[in-house]
């Protein structure tokens, strides 16, 4: 209660700055706002369909799965080529060229008003008007683009780059841009003092942006297909060449089927290796037969085997043997088609074995050893075991020949293998890339196609309207913040003072900066308003205090010293004292009165020495004596005249700041005065803290009664 009642108090103090400060600023912004410039506002709605719109990917499976990350990055792509430095400069451009050739000096129309054409024809040079092309816009902006070059000097250049209020890049970029919640609608707003202008700026701006749209995405699309159309070709085309050239390998190699043929080459290795080595199991046996029997009838065989028509018949039999071999062995493939003359072969080949047996057997020399032994067995085992020999020796000669030509084949057909695998390697590999590219390749026109779509969705809901009434201007917003901030302001300085300012003023801050009781308050002279009353607040006042004093007062011990002390001069000691001793003599009581200025001397041995005033002066039956001394900074207070006194009171002033060396001086006078009553009082006050101790002062007027209850929270005391 008692901080509200400083508030209410403070409040009323400063009620003629919370009331006339704010009026005068309030009057300042009516004025200046009188001449506020009128607003027009043009707002449309597009629909995008980014989120809902039909796609080709629509009826694919897992469509019905909405990235919203994708939405919302689309969402703001669109909001960035809207408000991008691109397209709006298209759209200054554009509008620079309607207001030149559709702007009338003297009539307003719905492109722009006839003063701000007229502002806008001022300022255009003589040889801009020449490249305005009053027939045709889209001449005209092409003109004015082959007219602009980036030299601050050129006019169109600097139109969009500064700051024209119609046609700069720091004007357009005030449109608002915004998506409504989470929907595939776009809301953009712009103002201007002009409703032609902000009509056909918006009006421009949803052609313009689709164009940018399409030109940014489809550009990119353009040559992302382009660039896979390329790669595609080059691949193709290595490809090609490639397979060609695998082929052609195929051809020089004379390779039908690699892997057939090798396995070919495999299984006759293998079963020739079969037959070789069973020739030879054959050639090893009989030539060990031959040479056992040989042993046994060597002078036969030896015959035998010089005789010319022996040894043509075994070279016959060898060179049949040789030639089936040749044949059986070489000529597998297309046997079939030799088997005539390999029959005939074999014919010649048992006709010359029976007539090489029949040889033998014939030859009586033959028939006997030396010593009457019967050798026909022997020579007809000899000789056939010779016939197989001859046959396997051919056999073998033959064998080793086709080993030979296996080998051979190894060798060609090894570097084939690994040739042919490294060739249809890259093959794959290029095939591999060819359709991922072809893949890519279906992926961007699809996105091309997309965007297509995507493109056509760019529609207005709500087109720009031109607009009939400006919006409403916020000079009453201006008025109303500068009424109240300037009274927020006013509080704010003197809550501020309040809390930093170390002005004594009343008791409370009295009581809070110096630790003592206030006893009373003393209104200062008044000068203009209620000076007639001066004489009345005096005497008001000096009843109060005289009556506060009698309370210190012992009737038992006289005289009652009371001493008078302040921190400086020029405090009111002298008025009070002199009211004072004016009020109790009228009373009766014996007062005597002793000031520094006549009838003390507080420069002596005596005084500074002292323990009572009984020491200094003669007391002749008083009963109060009122004492008043020097600023205490200027001259000391003995302790014994200080703790005799039945009251000690500091006289302040109250519209004087409580200073560092006034709260030292006050210490050690407290600490001096020990059980002493030590005690303050204000002068010089303001009514209204006076009033705190004496009561509602005069005149007792109605509105001043009806604050001093509103002050004192009695509003409903009669």
């Amino acid at each position: 209660m008692e901080v509200l009642s400083q508030i209410l108090k403070m409040l009323y103090r400063i009620r003629f700055w919370l009331i006339i400060l704010p009026l005068v600023t309030t009057i300042i912004a009516i004025y200046q706002t009188r001449n506020l410039e009128r607003i027009y506002e043009v707002n449309t709605t597009v629909y995008t369909g980014i989120a809902s719109g039909f796609t080709i990917e629509s009826g694919t499976e897992g469509s019905s799965r909405i990235d919203w990350n994708s939405v919302s990055n689309g969402m703001d792509n669109i909001i960035s080529i809207i408000k991008s430095k691109a397209t709006l400069r298209e759209v200054s451009m554009r509008l620079y060229a309607q207001h030149m050739i559709y702007g009338d000096s003297i009539i307003d129309n719905n492109y722009i008003r006839a003063s701000n054409y007229r502002g806008v024809s001022r300022i255009t040079p003589k040889d801009v008007r020449a490249i305005i092309d009053k027939t045709s816009e889209k001449q005209t902006v092409a003109n004015l683009y082959n007219y602009e070059q980036a030299s601050p000097k050129n006019f169109i250049y600097g139109l969009f780059n500064w700051y024209h209020p119609y046609y700069s890049y720091d004007a357009l970029s005030k449109i608002e841009v915004r998506r409504i919640f989470n929907s595939d609608m776009l809301e953009i707003k712009y103002s201007a003092n002009d409703p032609g202008v902000a009509y056909n700026t918006l009006l421009l701006l949803t052609e313009e942006f689709v164009k940018q749209y399409e030109f940014l995405r489809f550009g990119e699309t353009n040559n992302v297909i382009e660039y896979f159309r390329r790669v595609l070709a080059e691949l193709a085309l290595k490809l090609r060449r490639s397979e060609d050239s695998l082929t052609q390998y195929y051809i020089e190699k004379r390779v039908i089927n690699y892997e057939e043929q090798t396995k070919q080459i495999t299984a006759l290795a293998r079963d020739y290796d079969l037959l070789y080595y069973d020739i030879l199991l054959k050639y090893t046996s009989s030539s060990e037969m031959v040479r056992n029997l040989e042993e046994k009838i060597a002078g036969q065989t030896k015959l035998i085997e010089n005789n010319s028509i022996f040894i043509s018949k075994i070279n016959a039999i060898s060179s049949l043997s040789d030639k089936i071999a040749r044949m059986e062995l070489f000529q597998r493939d297309s046997i079939s088609a030799y088997l005539p003359l390999i029959d005939e072969y074999k014919s010649q080949l048992k006709r010359a074995e029976d007539e090489l047996k029949e040889f033998t057997t014939q030859d009586r020399e033959l028939r006997f050893t030396k010593e009457g032994v019967a050798v026909a067995t022997f020579v007809s085992e000899w000789i056939t075991e010779l016939i197989q020999r001859e046959k396997s020796g051919a056999e073998l000669v033959v064998m080793e020949e086709v080993r030979r030509s296996l080998d051979d084949k190894y060798v060609y057909y090894s570097p084939i293998g690994s040739t042919l695998k490294r060739m249809e390697r890259d093959i794959g590999f290029t095939e591999h890339s060819y359709l991922s590219v072809l893949q890519s390749l279906n992926t961007a026109l699809m996105r091309q196609k997309n965007l297509q779509m995507t493109a056509a969705t760019f529609k207005p809901i709500n087109p720009p309207l031109f607009p009939i009434s400006p919006i409403r201007t916020a000079r009453r917003l201006i008025v109303a913040v500068t009424f109240f901030a300037t009274i927020f302001l006013v509080l704010g300085f003197f809550i501020l003072l309040e809390f930093f300012d170390r002005t004594v003023r009343d008791k409370i801050r009295a009581e809070r900066m110096i630790p003592s009781t206030v006893l009373g308050a003393y209104p200062g002279t008044n000068k203009l308003r209620y000076r007639g009353y001066n004489k009345e607040y005096q005497r008001i006042a000096t009843n109060y205090l005289a009556n506060s004093i009698i309370p210190f007062l012992n009737p038992k011990e006289r005289p009652n010293i009371i001493n008078f002390i302040s921190t400086e001069e020029q405090t009111g000691k002298s008025t009070i004292i002199s009211q004072l001793e004016e009020y109790w003599s009228e009373r009766g009581l014996r007062v005597r009165l002793l000031s520094w200025h006549e009838n003390l001397d507080d420069k002596t041995r005596e005084f500074i020495l002292s323990n009572n005033l009984s020491e200094l002066y003669d007391y002749d039956n008083e009963d109060i004596i009122l004492v008043e001394h020097q600023s205490i900074r200027k001259s000391a207070i003995p302790v014994g005249l200080l703790r005799e006194a039945s009251l000690n009171l500091v006289i302040i002033r109250a519209d004087k700041v409580w200073r560092d060396i006034d709260k030292i001086a006050f210490e050690r006078l407290q600490e001096q005065s020990n059980n002493a009553p030590l005690l303050l009082y204000l002068t010089n006050t303001k009514r209204e803290v006076s009033e705190n101790f004496l009561g509602m002062l005069p005149p007792y007027t109605k509105y001043r009664s009806f604050m001093y209850k509103f002050i004192q929270f009695g509003l409903t005391s009669k």
